[in-house]
């Protein structure tokens, strides 16, 4: 089967969407089928590149905007590259176009205008939850509007928790499915445990207002009241990285606070052997919650803010992990509690990486391909 994945983003900009769509790509690639991902372009790069199991197709040019505390990116081709675009599908044609957060200005229009309904089977994943804010209020309303709008074009679309599905308003012809947004968490979840020194935190993400890393500095200061030999690794970059330095100098704590940067995968696997408990203080607009999935993979008990996509993830025995979305004081003990019982981290552990092979795209192979396929 000829399959098109459209992501919205640049691939070089580290993203959960953008990690799903590579390793959901991959492994559609290594069963068979012929995968072609498209996303923006980069001045200098070839249009096309060769993957392991599938390509990189990229069209159009970017701009880095901000909404609701996060970076995207808006993409444009030119009408050249789309009709380069609508020519190598008249060649050999997709049999089915997957879209990725399909209202994300502007390349995934345009290559929905170009190709749906006329002839794919056409599928989209929202990933989008807005905050519980009126800005948020309004993005919902327009996201009920137009995924109405979209959808009579669309076979199906999947959400990938209730949190997307509770704003879309799906034209009848277009069935919903929830299916998380799968990665490949074979190399955690075959990886030793980790081997930290009973004191240190992982914090993963990059450092903007929607992934609360300065909540977490915050509640770190007061966790280091009684715990004065805990540590904090902040490991990620973005618009707040100078803030997270300056508040961690301000309350003391900066000589306690490591900042290692993005890492990439081999330094993040190390991160993860080296700490004790995995913290995400999100205060909103999370969807589901890879990185959460991705911690219990490597074998870290998981802290989350309550927030309506990590109550997804942390369910059962998980949710002891859960606090009150911005709140530092519960954050902090929280922590505090984990950090002083061993055995309670070591189920939560223990939990967590028998949780995390739901979030598998080996797991849920079958059923990505059953909705692509019209099957399911």
């Amino acid at each position: 089967m000829r399959i098109l994945e459209v992501c919205p983003y640049h691939l070089d900009r580290p993203g959960g969407v953008q990690r799903h769509i590579l390793d959901l790509a991959r492994a559609l690639g290594r069963a068979g089928h012929d995968v072609t991902v498209l996303a923006p372009g980069a001045p200098g790069r070839e249009r096309q590149e060769e993957r392991d199991g599938y390509r990189i197709l990229r069209l159009g040019r970017f701009r880095l905007w901000r909404l609701h505390g996060t970076a995207f990116e808006a993409a444009r081709a030119d009408a050249g590259e789309l009709a380069w675009l609508a020519d190598l599908h008249r060649q050999t044609p997709f049999a089915a176009v997957h879209f990725h957060t399909l209202w994300t200005p502007w390349l995934p229009w345009q290559v929905y205008r170009l190709l749906a309904g006329r002839g794919p089977r056409c599928v989209a994943t929202f990933h989008d939850t807005p905050p519980p804010s009126w800005s948020g209020q309004l993005a919902r309303q327009a996201f009920r509007l137009m995924s109405r709008l979209l959808s009579r074009r669309l076979d199906a679309a999947i959400a990938v928790s209730d949190a997307p599905a509770s704003h879309l308003w799906l034209a009848p012809n277009c069935r919903l499915h929830t299916l998380p947004p799968c990665i490949d968490l074979r190399p955690l979840l075959e990886a030793s445990p980790p081997q930290g020194d009973g004191r240190t935190i992982l914090f993963l993400g990059r450092l903007e207002p929607r992934k609360g890393a300065l909540l977490l500095i915050r509640a770190f200061a007061l966790l280091r009241q009684t715990h004065p030999a805990a540590r904090l690794c902040l490991a990620g970059d973005g618009a707040q990285a100078g803030a997270a330095r300056a508040l961690a100098a301000q309350l003391g704590v900066a000589q306690a606070v490591d900042f290692p940067g993005a890492p990439d995968e081999a330094a993040k696997r190390r991160l993860y052997r080296a700490a004790d408990l995995f913290c995400a203080p999100s205060p909103y607009g999370e969807s589901y919650g890879l990185v959460l999935a991705e911690a219990m993979a490597a074998g870290l008990p998981v802290v989350a803010a309550a927030n309506a996509g990590y109550r997804t993830v942390l369910t059962g025995p998980g949710a002891a992990g859960l606090v009150a979305p911005g709140d530092a004081a519960a954050l902090a003990a929280r922590l505090a509690a984990l950090l002083d019982a061993p055995e309670a981290r070591r189920e939560l552990a223990a939990w967590g990486r028998r949780q995390a092979l739901n979030t598998d795209i080996h797991t849920r192979l079958e059923a990505f391909q059953a909705v692509l396929e019209g099957t399911a």
